[in-house]
């Protein structure tokens, strides 16, 4: 009987402490736009912006829109930027490994309409693309 106890707590013990390697291999947080903590990065960008967190949100920002400005005008241009409309992602393409166009609709005082970002792979990280015409349709 002790043999068999043993035996069950030795495999137990093995499955609970055993680190599940497909987990690991799998691991894409940020990496892609669906990853970002169970949700989506425009999602996980707009919780930024609402607690005010908006140098946390520059890392997944790029694009000729604000590239060119320093860090203090990049958090300026961000603290004035309305983005508190709910909004919810409606459908994703995936152009390359590191390219994605992705659908949102969103309710703007009564009125719906759909928008669609693009979102690209930059030093393992994934970024929303804003050029002047992304930046309007995002932030408004």
């Amino acid at each position: 009987m002790r043999t068999i106890a043993f035996i069950s707590t030795i495999v137990f013990m093995n499955l609970v402490f055993t680190p599940d390697s497909s987990a690991q291999s799998n691991d894409c947080l940020f990496k892609n736009p669906l990853c970002f903590y169970n949700s989506d990065i425009l999602t996980y960008l707009q919780v930024l912006h609402k607690n005010q967190q908006y140098e946390q949100m520059l890392p997944y920002l790029s694009g000729p829109e604000i590239d060119g400005l320093s860090k203090t005008q990049k958090v300026s241009k961000l603290e004035n930027a309305p983005f508190g409309y709910q909004m919810k992602r409606s459908g994703i393409k995936e152009i390359s490994k590191s390219e994605w166009n992705l659908t949102y609709s969103r309710t703007i005082m009564g009125t719906q309409e759909n928008f669609k970002i693009r979102c690209v792979t930059q030093n393992n990280l994934c970024t929303v693309y804003l050029d002047q015409q992304a930046w309007r349709m995002i932030f408004r």
